[in-house]
């Protein structure tokens, strides 16, 4: 048994210690710390002393009729276990009554990943996101009425054809830009801007007061393009993206140095779109890659970093813009993905895993460089895509021809 005074005491002690000694991320501290939230909150309710298994396992069914995923519950006992191991080091006690818990069953999920075509049209989505916001604020000064009626799918039938027109030509000279090598450049986004606003105030032009005021968020919309494009060309995880600093990447080997989970750091190599995307970010923000190199790669407000909610959120409505706007059945559907809570950053990691995987990249070269430290990680990626078993079946199968 564990003195419930006991967890109360060296809980703040245990997560100092997940930090400094342990070298466990952010996001990896705020789990542990929620979780052990939770659990002491469901102790103090019920008015325990001492915590053995019955109360370890009552919790868990607690948390269960709470409706989380099974995989929630197990990470809960996971921090349960890990808590307790230090409470018995340190108060030498004899067991660790969590130990007797059995982990829940977790349902094994596919990893969600985007097509190649979706990947592109999230690069351009930031574009497409600011010129929209534009238009909005300078017809009615409301971001969120414009954005429903250039976004929402029901709304966009009752477009007139000469604006979806316009939207269709804005996209398809995104989507020529970002095949090519030159990537999007400040100046270059001026003019498309420009030439868009034009087209748009012809057909709405009711709407439009005399004189305008508003351009597009030129530097913000390049840092979103450039973050997307870094997350696709390398796979890093969000906080690995965020605690970027400029001396982290080397513009001369294509390298970028990042610290992973436990503090290990990895060298992860990128291609050329992503190397233009940050350059043309830097070129904009007026800074370089021979200066100010302790400064973060990605800026936010002043000189501080880009938060990871701020990423998290704006990768998120990138995601639900390119579903909105999609085309034909390539694009994919929201029921592809089901839950929300699944769009975002990690989806690119996935993404890149499944592309290097499916195009014959060897497993383990894949896990070095998406950082895991188990192969059985990785793994997860060898599903096999419904049109490459066809692909298999057609070429191997002495019938299959």
């Amino acid at each position: 048994m564990i003195n419930f005074s006991d967890i109360l005491e060296l809980q703040d002690e245990f997560i100092t210690h997940l930090s400094s000694e342990r070298g466990y991320s952010k996001n990896t501290i705020t789990s542990y710390k929620h979780d052990l939230k939770e659990f002491i909150k469901y102790c103090t309710e019920i008015g325990v002393d001492t915590v053995d298994r019955r109360t370890i396992r009552n919790f868990l069914g607690n948390e269960f009729e709470k409706e989380l995923k099974s995989r929630t519950v197990a990470r809960r006992l996971a921090t349960i276990k890990s808590f307790f191991n230090y409470i018995v080091r340190k108060k030498d006690l004899k067991d660790n009554p969590a130990l007797q818990v059995k982990t829940p069953k977790t349902d094994k999920t596919l990893p969600m990943f985007l097509s190649q075509q979706l990947v592109e049209d999230l690069i351009i989505s930031p574009i497409l996101r600011y010129f929209f916001d534009s238009i909005m604020i300078i017809v009615s000064g409301n971001k969120r009425t414009l954005t429903n009626h250039f976004l929402d799918k029901e709304n966009r039938k009752k477009l007139s054809p000469e604006l979806e027109a316009i939207i269709k030509k804005l996209k398809d000279a995104l989507k020529k830009k970002c095949k090519n090598h030159s990537g999007f450049t400040i100046d270059w986004l001026r003019s498309e801007w420009i030439i868009f606003y034009t087209n748009v105030k012809k057909v709405l032009n009711d709407f439009f007061p005399k004189k305008t005021y508003n351009v597009p968020k030129y530097i913000e919309c390049l840092r979103d393009i450039s973050i997307i494009e870094l997350f696709y060309a390398t796979g890093i995880r969000l906080s690995e993206l965020a605690e970027l600093k400029i001396r982290n990447v080397d513009t001369k080997k294509y390298l970028l140095r990042v610290t992973g989970k436990g503090n290990k750091e990895r060298l992860v190599p990128f291609g050329d779109k992503a190397f233009l995307a940050m350059d043309n970010y830097l070129r904009a923000n007026k800074r370089s890659w021979n200066s100010e190199s302790l400064f973060p790669l990605f800026m936010g407000t002043g000189i501080k970093p880009v938060s990871y909610r701020t990423i998290q959120r704006k990768v998120e409505q990138y995601l639900n813009l390119v579903l909105e706007l999609k085309e034909d059945e390539r694009f994919g559907s929201h029921e592809r993905f089901g839950s929300h809570e699944r769009l975002g950053p990690h989806m690119l990691r996935h993404s890149i895993a499944t592309h290097l995987i499916d195009r014959g990249a060897d497993i383990r070269a894949v896990q070095e460089l998406l950082g895991h430290a188990s192969l059985s990680s990785t793994q997860i990626y060898t599903h096999v895509l419904p049109e490459k078993i066809k692909q298999v079946y057609k070429n191997a199968h002495p019938h299959g021809k």
